[in-house]
Order: structure tokens, then C-alpha cells, then sequence
């Protein structure tokens, strides 16, 4: 079921890409370990959830930021870029299980579809919390994520 709440404003160090659907994994495969070694090298007290920001959805090319919520008073350096998320409305579903890109956009649609039932329009922009780490569960069932819709 969906929620509509106010998304608190959080501040993440990222890396941004444009991709394709089938080069989706290989892209985060190589944008995570970077981010985490980025901000390992600059030192940022204390590290939020890993997140995943689709700003664009397309059949052939997805636009996405991937990285780490990151304390209000750290500012990141090259290579990385600080996206600000949140402040405002949202629409907000769990998700548990697999991060796969088809079962968190079947969630994502669940969404969409209360949303609409209630008359409200997303942004276009897709937040993904991820508050399970895969090396720490082995049960893919167990894994949860939050999918953030902001309102516009």
C-alpha cells in the first residue's frame, strides 16, 4: 500500500551516468565501489543508506545518479557531486526482495497506480533507499527498500 508523507530533505554523494537497461547492473557495479572509495578517501563521519536516483526512464536510456546519504555539514569532492532530495510530498512504497531493476518497477507501479487513484502526479523522479545490504543478507527475500515518488 502506499503512502503519501513528506520526504525528509536528505543531502547524497553521487555519481552520475546514463545508461541502458542492460547495462544497468554493469553501471552500478563500477559507480558504487567508487562512491565508496571517494568518500572513504574524504571522510565523512557518518554514512546514510545507499541510494539510487532514476531521473529519467526511458525504453533505451535510463539517467540515474547512484551513492551514499551523506551528513548535513559534508560537502563532497571530484569525482563525486552532491544531489539535495526531498523536502516535499511523496508517495512512499516498501519493497522487499531482490534489487532487481523489473520487481522494484512492478513495486514502483503499485505506486503510481495508488497515487493516481488518489489523484496525484509523481514528479517523474524515482528514489531508491536501500536499507538491506546484499553482503549482509543472504535472503533475497529479506531484502527491503524504500521507493520514493516525489509530488509535484
Amino acid at each position: 500500500m502506499s503512502l503519501i508523507c513528506w520526504m525528509p530533505r536528505r543531502r547524497s554523494a553521487v555519481l552520475h551516468a546514463v545508461t541502458t537497461r542492460s547495462e544497468l547492473v554493469s553501471a552500478f557495479a563500477q559507480m558504487y565501489p567508487a562512491v565508496w572509495g571517494a568518500l572513504q578517501e574524504q571522510g565523512p563521519p557518518e554514512l546514510g543508506e545507499v541510494i539510487a536516483v532514476y531521473h529519467s526512464i526511458e525504453a533505451d536510456e535510463l539517467v540515474l545518479s547512484a551513492g551514499m546519504e551523506v551528513p548535513d555539514d559534508f560537502e563532497p569532492a571530484a569525482p563525486l557531486a552532491m544531489l539535495e532530495l526531498g523536502g516535499g510530498e511523496a508517495g512512499m512504497i516498501d519493497h522487499f526482495g531482490p534489487y532487481v531493476f523489473d520487481d522494484l518497477r512492478r513495486t514502483q507501479s503499485r505506486l503510481e497506480s495508488e497515487l493516481a487513484k488518489l489523484g496525484r502526479t509523481p514528479s517523474g523522479t524515482v528514489i531508491e533507499r536501500y536499507l538491506t545490504m546484499p553482503d549482509a543478507e543472504p535472503d533475497h527475500s529479506k531484502w527491503h527498500s524504500e521507493i520514493w515518488l516525489p509530488l509535484t
